[in-house]
């Protein structure tokens, strides 16, 4: 693992502020903030916090610039919407750790687009192996709830989404000036947004009150967490390894439901204890996983 402990850094304060965000945008979407919307605002504010990209560049936005955000900002458009999707089908403390198996892909995908020059390792492998026991035990339902089947598949594609969108952010931002790549993408990002809006239910811009307030709540933690790990990946090219970091997320999303989720009222704050404990398991062997692949990426 490399010394420079600044992108680690930036990516462990990553994964704590999205956990934040993903439980208060989750309380949101129980009140009835809606899907589509939720997606839409947080997209919008996310894509907000990097308007400030280009005049911190050394150079002017090409068509380079413009042809690689932009294409990375559409992968991380869909993940995005699978994730709202996710929270929206599953708990909180199921999806968040699940999608901890991001790493795996970013390693993965490296390889396989041929931006890393080590082959698959036996470490690879196994953290293969430990990801699918530790998924098994975050999504096995409790005693008397139902599988939930729908936010484990989108959890997993969302896993996969991010897990492209991180492979490729730091090969391309280093082909050009890694701002105008990243502004491109989160401005890609912004204006596909708007495709949502006719798929909104109700009126859009309507306030509805206290879900609009947790909503609203969670869109800046969110854009935060996005400007972090675009620190930590699109300016140093360690994406597995930051990613080791931002996946602490998933043991802070089960910590934090078992601690906050109650007190604001979100349904999965009444877990019975085996299934968090169950989970938080899962999480750890995820970790470990992940530390696997990091040791096989380096």
């Amino acid at each position: 693992m490399p010394s420079n402990l600044t992108p680690y850094l930036f990516a462990l304060a990553a994964g704590f502020v999205y956990t934040i965000s993903a439980l208060l945008a989750k309380r949101g979407l129980e009140l009835g903030a809606g899907t589509v919307r939720s997606l839409v605002y947080s997209n919008l504010v996310m894509a907000l916090c990097f308007l400030p990209y280009p005049m911190l560049a050394n150079q002017s936005l090409g068509p380079d610039d413009l042809k690689a955000g932009g294409m990375i900002g559409l992968l991380f458009f869909a993940a995005q919407s699978s994730c709202f999707l996710a929270l929206r089908s599953g708990d909180a403390s199921m999806v968040t750790p699940i999608m901890g198996s991001k790493s795996v892909f970013v390693a993965f995908f490296l390889l396989l687009l041929g931006f890393s020059p080590n082959p698959i390792g036996l470490e690879t492998w196994i953290a293969a192996i430990l990801t699918a026991i530790a998924v098994a035990l975050i999504g096995w339902p409790g005693r008397g709830s139902k599988p939930t089947v729908k936010g484990l598949g989108f959890a997993l594609a969302t896993a996969a989404g991010f897990g492209l969108v991180d492979a490729m952010v730091p090969h391309f931002s280093h082909l050009s000036d890694p701002f105008n790549v990243l502004f491109c993408m989160f401005a890609s990002v912004g204006l596909l947004s708007f495709l949502l809006i006719p798929l909104s239910t109700g009126k859009f811009l309507a306030f509805r009150g206290q879900p609009d307030r947790w909503m609203w709540a969670s869109c800046l933690p969110m854009g935060v967490q996005a400007v972090l790990m675009s620190i930590a990946i699109g300016f140093h090219n360690v994406p597995t390894e930051a990613n080791v970091f931002y996946s602490c997320r998933g043991l802070w999303a089960i910590l934090l439901v078992a601690w906050l989720g109650k007190k604001i009222g979100l349904s999965e704050g009444a877990t019975p204890t085996e299934t968090q404990l169950r989970r938080a398991l899962g999480a750890c062997l995820l970790l470990v996983g992940i530390y696997l692949v990091t040791l096989g990426d380096s």
